[in-house]
């Protein structure tokens, strides 16, 4: 008799989990949330209206101290080529702090100290990979010049193009790009002192094909008065401040923020502006990756809209921070174009950029 009470019940407990399975199977495979415990250590979004972006923008961002972004040989008076900084052991990707413990802001701070001590031992204060070393560097006079140099190429700013993401109205803070701005040369991430967002005019689209990414081609309008103010440059792209009078630049429409759970594959569209005039362009969902932590990668996306495929040929660099929408509520954000199909991307979840803003993780 106990044999046939427990047949029954593994019979019932086999039919539960086959019913369920029918009954939740569709939602598990359009999103892994289903049936998973959502934590609650991101801030809380639901009931939130924000300003959709979708604007080209340009970007101008001031680096702390300044970056090395290459080493060089000179050759000096005595006709040997050698790179100073290079055998006193400087790295590209150094961080320069200091110069005998003068502050170091940008490169002109080098230039006039250096040119008015002349020829001697320098200590370099450098950052590098989050810690302080000293480096001590000897210039040498350029062959058949007054000049000295170390051997060292270096930048104390950076500018760009982008998208804005979002604008939150109540507190005047904004997000753009999706992904952190990364030194072209060096791969690492820019630790930003100071930066500032204005208008851009697109003059130009290159096509992204495969292997090759597409581009907006554009210039920052420097005649005009900033946008606003850039806070920090994180993972997750950049955010700050909109100045007060550039508020009304944003559409006065307001869109409720969407949570991960919410994501379905299948249509959604994104905000662009890569001629010159914010549109709502097609596209499709295609991957939802579950994440229980903060990625830039939360899900693939496909571009189907016609007009914007004749445009740019798909997801094309300028486009990053484009904020995707879905059952009117914004969902995401555009980060990464697939290099072997430029119809191809990945999109971040919207909380993790609230995350990223508002708790400062």
């Amino acid at each position: 008799m106990k044999s046939f009470a427990k047949r029954v019940l593994f019979f019932i407990f086999f039919i539960a989990i086959l019913l369920a399975a029918v009954y939740f199977g569709y939602d598990l495979k359009t999103n892994p949330y289903v049936l998973t415990k959502i934590d609650n250590e991101v801030i809380e979004s639901e009931g939130k209206y924000i300003i959709p972006g979708g604007q080209t923008i340009g970007v101008e961002l001031n680096t702390e101290g300044v970056l090395v972004v290459g080493l060089a040989d000179i050759i000096s008076s005595e006709k040997v080529s050698l790179s100073p900084a290079k055998i006193a052991g400087m790295q590209i990707g150094d961080k320069i702090l200091a110069i005998d413990s003068q502050d170091i802001k940008e490169i002109n701070d080098i230039l006039s100290y250096t040119e008015s001590n002349g020829i001697k031992d320098y200590n370099f204060t450098v950052e590098r990979e989050r810690n302080i070393l000293n480096i001590i560097i000897t210039p040498v006079q350029v062959y058949d010049s007054p000049e000295i140099k170390f051997g060292f190429w270096a930048r104390d700013d950076i500018a760009g193009i982008g998208t804005v993401t979002f604008v939150d109205p109540q507190t005047g803070k904004f997000s753009a790009i999706g992904h952190g701005i990364s030194d072209s040369d060096t791969g690492s991430l820019i630790d930003i002192e100071s930066g500032t967002i204005s208008k851009a005019n697109i003059t130009s689209i290159k096509l992204g094909k495969k292997g090759e990414p597409g581009e907006i081609i554009g210039y920052i309008l420097k005649n005009e008065d900033s946008l606003g103010t850039v806070e920090s440059n994180t993972n997750f792209g950049i955010y700050g401040n909109i100045n007060k009078k550039s508020m009304g630049y944003f559409s006065s429409n307001l869109i409720e923020v969407g949570k991960r759970e919410e994501i379905r594959i299948g249509p959604a569209q994104i905000y662009s502006c890569v001629n010159n005039e914010i549109k709502k362009y097609d596209i499709e969902i295609s991957k939802i990756f579950y994440q229980n932590k903060p990625s830039e990668k939360s899900f693939v996306i496909k571009i189907v809209d016609e007009d914007l495929l004749k445009l740019t040929n798909g997801i094309i660099q300028g486009m990053s921070g484009c904020p995707i929408i879905q059952n009117n509520k914004m969902v995401g954000a555009v980060t990464h174009v697939f290099m072997n199909d430029p119809t191809k991307g990945y999109g971040i979840y919207i909380e993790w950029i609230f995350d990223q803003i508002y708790n400062n993780r």
